[in-house]
Parts: C-alpha cells; sequence; structure tokens
C-alpha cells in the first residue's frame, strides 16, 4: 500500500525507461543531459541486465569481412557501408562518454580467422567501400604467427580498427554516470503493463512480491529480445549466444579479438584465459529463446573448435560457461521509432549492441524531445 509522499512524488517521473542495459542507460545520461531537470528512472527486471549488456564478449568491433559479404547481399552496397559506418560512430560515442581508461579499451586489432587462402582482391574490394565512410583503409592478410594457432589455420584478416573492452567497467561505469546525472535505477523490478494514462503512461510493475503503477510523461522501451510482449507486431527474433572461459594459461598471453564461421563464432583473452564463444547458427530453434542456459551441442562444438584451433595436444580447462540474449531480425538494422506520442522504442541491435548501443540511446533520447 502506497503512502501519500510515495503516490504524489515517488512514482511519478518524466521519463520511464523500460531496460537497464546498454541501451537504455545511454537513453536516459543523454535525456538527462538535455532534459537536467526532468525525473527520470531506469526499470530493469532483474538485478544486472537481463540481456547481454553484462553477458557479452566485450568486442569492440564493427564488421569482418565474411560479415560484411552479408550484408552487401542483404542491405546493397551504400546500406551495408552506412551500417558499418554507425557501428564505428556508436563506438567512438561509447569511448568518449565512459573513457578508453575506464572501460580498459584496448585497439588490439579484430582478426577473422581463415581456414583457407582468401581472396585478397575482395578485402581490397571492402576496403575501396569503407575507405570513403571511414578515411582508412582497416583491413589487411596478415600471418597468424604469434598465436600459437594449429595448422589448420592458414592466415587471419586484421582489421587495424577494432579492439576489446571490459564489459563490467563499462556497465559500471556508465551505472556511475547516470546516477550522477540525478536518474533513479530500480533493479529486480518488472514491467507487466504498459497503459495509457492522462497526457502519458501508466507503467504497472512487479517488485519484491507487489504490484505498484508508475505514471510517466514518456516511455522508452530499451528491452531488446524481451520487446515482443509490448511490440507484438514487430519483428525481433531472441538469439542466445553462449560463452566459455577457460581457467588460466600463460600460453594466452596475446592480444586481439577473433572471428570465424562468419562472425557466429569469436574468441579474445583476458588476464591469461581464453574465452571463446557463439555458435547459435549450429541449433537456431533452439536458440531462439529467451531463457539463459547452456546448450550442450554447441558447448561440444566450441570445445572441439579450442582443438582445431590450437592443436589436438593442448589442453585447455573451462572454468566458467554462461549465455546471453540478444535480439535479430529481417536485416541488421537496429529499430529506433516512436510508437505513439508518449512511447518510443530503441530495440533489436542484432548482436552489436557494445558497437551501436550508445549511438542508439543518444538518437532515442533525441526522439524523445522535450
Amino acid at each position: 500500500m502506497l503512502s501519500y509522499w510515495e503516490k504524489t512524488t515517488l512514482r511519478q517521473f518524466d521519463l520511464i525507461v523500460v531496460g537497464g542495459g546498454i541501451v537504455g542507460l545511454f537513453t536516459a545520461l543523454f535525456y538527462s543531459k538535455q532534459h537536467p531537470k526532468h525525473r527520470v528512472a531506469v526499470l530493469e527486471r532483474g538485478l544486472f541486465p537481463e540481456g547481454a549488456s553484462t553477458k557479452n564478449a566485450g568486442f569492440a568491433c564493427f564488421g569482418s569481412i565474411s560479415e560484411l559479404e552479408n550484408d552487401l547481399k542483404n542491405l546493397g552496397h551504400s546500406e551495408a557501408a552506412s551500417l558499418v559506418m554507425s557501428r564505428y560512430d556508436g563506438l567512438q560515442i561509447l569511448r568518449n562518454e565512459l573513457g578508453d581508461d575506464r572501460i580498459q579499451y584496448q585497439e588490439v586489432g579484430g582478426y577473422e580467422v581463415c581456414f583457407d587462402s582468401p581472396d585478397e582482391q575482395r578485402v581490397e574490394f571492402f576496403n575501396n567501400l569503407i575507405e570513403p565512410y571511414l578515411g582508412q583503409r582497416p583491413y589487411s592478410v596478415v600471418t597468424k604467427k604469434g598465436f600459437g594457432f594449429s595448422s589448420k589455420v592458414d592466415c587471419l584478416i586484421r582489421n587495424k580498427l577494432e579492439g576489446t573492452i571490459h564489459t563490467g567497467e563499462m556497465i559500471a561505469a556508465l551505472q556511475e554516470k547516470v546516477s550522477k546525472a540525478g536518474v533513479v535505477s530500480f533493479t529486480q523490478t518488472e514491467v507487466l503493463q504498459i497503459d495509457d494514462y492522462n497526457q502519458g503512461k501508466k507503467v504497472l510493475v512487479k517488485t519484491l512480491g507487489e504490484s505498484v503503477e508508475l505514471i510517466a510523461t514518456q516511455v522508452a522501451l530499451c528491452t531488446n529480445a524481451f520487446s515482443k510482449r509490448f511490440m507484438p507486431e514487430e519483428n525481433i527474433e531472441p538469439g542466445r549466444g553462449m560463452i566459455l572461459l577457460s581457467k588460466p594459461n600463460e600460453a594466452f598471453n596475446w592480444k586481439g579479438s577473433f572471428h570465424y564461421h562468419e562472425g557466429y563464432n569469436y574468441f579474445r583473452t583476458i588476464n591469461n584465459r581464453l574465452l571463446i564463444g557463439g555458435g547459435r547458427h549450429l541449433d537456431r530453434e533452439g536458440e531462439s529463446t529467451l531463457e539463459n542456459g547452456i546448450n550442450k551441442k554447441i558447448e561440444d562444438s566450441l570445445k572441439s573448435d579450442l582443438r582445431m584451433l590450437f592443436g589436438a595436444e593442448s589442453h585447455i580447462e573451462i572454468d566458467q560457461a554462461w549465455s546471453g540474449i540478444m535480439a535479430f531480425g529481417e536485416n541488421k538494422k537496429p529499430v529506433i521509432k516512436r510508437i505513439d506520442p508518449h512511447l518510443v522504442a530503441g530495440i533489436r541491435l542484432g548482436g552489436m549492441g557494445v558497437a551501436i548501443g550508445a549511438a542508439v540511446g543518444k538518437r532515442l533520447a533525441g526522439l524523445l524531445g522535450a
């Protein structure tokens, strides 16, 4: 039962952001910068973000050659290049807002693992495609020397502008900055329903076993894969991504973010541990879920990949395993739109939340206006 004070003040906001991940926090941050006197709340269903914001691999990447090949087929030349640019720009916003030191950003290069000799003319084609947008030619074919790869690996295609971050530090820094901006954050608060209410929205939430109605002039949906319940007609498909983390091993002292199998699989090192993940293409139906968990078929495939990449004699002990939920659609463009006069959405990040999350949040804040 709410008190008079809670009813008249504490449950009323100018903006309620549903979702406390990368997009939600950046939406709240940029909106608060534009409207410092407005009262803003962020609602998060879990103790930590429920999607992939704190469960990703920490890749600051914007496109491998094989990924761009697919984008080119689906989007055409200009749209594919524009998509790469939006990811690159999003990374710059992330870095500028939070600082490279705090998020432990390292521009160590992104590498696509090639099991056969690549078509170097195709590499130059994509350099030509991207150069007018980035002002640089990021791709080059390099040797596999220094990474301890097996004979199965032929060479690598390097993207010199990609790198890695520390996902935990990124979210912690963002939470701190949002808090300093005066934003109120509620965790373990599930949104059950959003209804029209006077000149705004009424948001029914469940927290600690009781239901409470919050009132807002505007609501921003930043719920990514979990948005279908609020936007049933939107083209959104969940996609679970799994990650394995090895025990420390001195052999894993190299740097870089690595992709293979058209970007579906990836690996990197962190504190002398090897992190490897992906593989949802091996069981698309099983991984189209909103439930966290470990897919045994994919787990076994990733472990097999470790032997293939680093040699059958390598003994890599797995220490941790987890999964995160992403959102995909008919193409890789995010959905950023106004749904009605008091409701907007920034969702469907296509597995590129680190790259575009800050940019989506900034655009969504601009869409909210006054």
